[in-house]
């Protein structure tokens, strides 16, 4: 007689637990479990395994996976070199950041150059997708849309016409199979169905993209285990209120996670910005303490972007740091090596720390550049327009050397900075340019006289 087992399963994030719990203990969501009754039925006749042999790496035959450049060039750059065919891509970001817009145009741009696509709908109707795609100039024959949310007609449409391009389902939240009794969007509709997707996009070497929907913290809503289903996840960033917009990648088994794209929001659709720098720097005030330009390191690609300070009294006895672009942690360390090796007191201040334009830096090398711009607010002194600075800050205060400096230097130059403030370790390898002064500093100490003088 077959065995029924019954538990509670968390929708977040996939949690098992045998009573049911109003909050979840592996990610701390309420009201989350549902109750699943699995049926266990042991077959007494099971069919004979087939042995599957290991082979040397050397004789397993490599697959003949092709790159679909989008023509949308910061994209490719984080895709790493385009779409590889028979891959599952993930896009998740809030409402109203541009997901289906970025989509809509990849997929009219795919129709144009390699055959014909196909746009599942599952939130808007046809004549809303139409009305969009005038909007964006994405009128194409070519380009085929199919408002469905029931799985298995898309299934047994691509089942019988697999000469498609490109798939896009939007969003994954919407779609899903009729004959499982949960609703659409629960974990496991969402499991089920990327499983199913995931398998069509292998066996077709069709590119599936799915369109996914964020939580109110920028998570991407659904199972953890969505997210290690696919091939590529991706992150697409930035607010309602302002024009630029980031993609970031947060998994690709075909390319770099490192690499960023930034795009600009306009009334034709979401184009390519060509020179980030600049949008990252173009607003930065003259004349104002607590402010720096570094280069940042992003994958590969070098970015400038402002590291501002602010450092007041205290209105506490506890002061209050803060972070925003930067980790917290870095942060707390470089203030900590600063009261350390300089002497300086911030048991009484309150310091924040920002990047501008919303991107967010991980890369040691921005070390110096917080130094010298809480410094610089500490003193009410401010640093000359045109002077960068890189290098990476150890604890003992020594400045250390960083990757691609002569990148790093290059994109200061072409944006007009006349000073650049680096490690000794990377000054010495350094040739003259009689364009740029460029000066080598061991610790923070010979930094901190270097930048301000005698202030």
């Amino acid at each position: 007689m077959a065995k029924t087992k019954k538990y509670y399963l968390c929708q977040e994030c996939g949690y098992k637990s045998i009573n049911w719990m109003g909050k979840c203990s592996n990610c701390g969501s309420w009201d989350s479990f549902e109750e699943i009754t699995e049926t266990d039925s042991k077959k007494e006749n099971i069919r004979e395994r087939v042995d599957n042999k290991p082979l040397p790496i050397t004789e397993v035959t490599s697959s003949n996976r092709q790159r679909y450049k989008t023509d949308i060039k910061e994209l490719d750059r984080v895709l790493g070199g385009g779409i590889v065919s028979g891959s599952l891509v993930l896009l998740g970001g809030a409402p109203g950041i541009g997901k289906s817009t970025l989509i809509l145009q990849v997929a009219s741009l795919f129709s144009q150059k390699y055959g014909k696509t196909l746009y599942l709908s599952g939130e808007e109707s046809a004549p809303q997708v139409k009305m969009r795609a005038e909007r964006l100039d994405c009128l194409n024959p070519r380009l085929n849309i199919l408002a469905e949310t029931d799985y298995l007609v898309l299934e047994n449409h691509l089942l019988k016409n697999n000469d498609y391009s490109l798939i896009v389902v939007d969003s994954i939240q919407t779609v899903h199979i009729p004959e499982l009794e949960a609703a659409p969007g629960n974990l496991t509709q969402i499991k089920e169905v990327t499983n199913r997707l995931l398998k069509l996009a292998k066996t077709l070497a069709i590119p599936i993209v799915l369109i996914g929907h964020v939580t109110k913290e920028g998570e991407l809503a659904g199972p953890r285990v969505l997210e290690h289903l696919v091939d590529t996840v991706l992150q697409f960033e930035g607010d309602n209120y302002h024009m630029y917009r980031m993609l970031r990648s947060r998994k690709n088994r075909f390319g770099s996670t490192n690499e960023i794209g930034v795009f600009e929001m306009k009334e034709n659709g979401i184009q390519a910005v060509a020179n980030p720098s600049s949008f990252f720097i173009n607003e930065r005030p003259d004349n104002v303490s607590g402010s720096i330009i570094t280069p940042a390191l992003e994958g590969s690609r070098v970015i400038l972007v402002e590291v501002q300070a602010l450092v007041t009294s205290a209105a506490f006895a506890a002061p209050q740091r803060l972070a925003n672009g930067v980790d917290y942690k870095r942060v707390s360390l470089l203030l900590a090596v600063l009261e350390k090796r300089l002497g300086v007191n911030f048991k009484d201040q309150d310091v924040n720390v920002n990047i501008t334009g919303g991107i967010r830096v991980e890369e040691p090398g921005l070390d110096l550049a917080i130094i010298a711009a809480v410094i610089s607010s500490y003193r009410d002194y401010s640093l000359d327009n045109k002077t960068a600075v890189i290098g990476e800050v150890g604890l003992s205060g020594e400045v250390r050397a960083v990757g691609q400096i002569e990148k790093r230097i290059s994109e200061l130059k072409k944006l007009g900075f006349k000073k650049i403030i680096v490690p000794a370790g990377n000054a010495k390898n350094l040739a003259f340019d009689p364009e740029l002064a460029i000066d080598g500093v061991t610790n923070i100490a010979e930094f901190i006289k270097l930048v301000l003088g005698k202030n």
